[in-house]
């Protein structure tokens, strides 16, 4: 469960993070002149889009070693599920070995 909750708190983090890039790019473009025949200064255009590709990519870097840990907690998981699986299995084998010997007593 605890790895569930880890992965609500991630995705979280991922949708602020996207949501803040979006805002970062809405109110950078809602700042070019909208008129006609308008002119925008390339140089701020610029970097406007850089600040915003900068934005962008460090949270995609951060959000990258985080998938990065969530994808071994996962693997981790899968090998924990694989041997509860085997483990069942043998419960099982022992409650029918079980169920026989009772079966057997109360026969008896």
């Amino acid at each position: 469960m605890g790895y569930l909750e880890e992965w609500s708190l991630m995705d979280r983090d991922h949708s602020v993070s996207l949501l803040g890039a979006i805002e970062a790019l809405k109110a950078s473009t809602l700042r070019f002149p909208v008129i006609e025949k308008a002119v925008v200064d390339i140089l701020d255009l610029k970097h406007i889009f850089g600040c915003c590709a900068r934005y962008g990519i460090f949270h995609i870097l951060s959000l990258i070693s985080k998938v990065d840990e969530m994808n071994s907690v996962m693997a981790e998981m899968m090998h924990i599920t694989a041997q509860e699986t085997v483990l069942l299995k043998q419960c099982e084998g022992f409650l029918s070995v079980a169920a026989a010997m009772y079966v057997k007593i109360v026969a008896d």
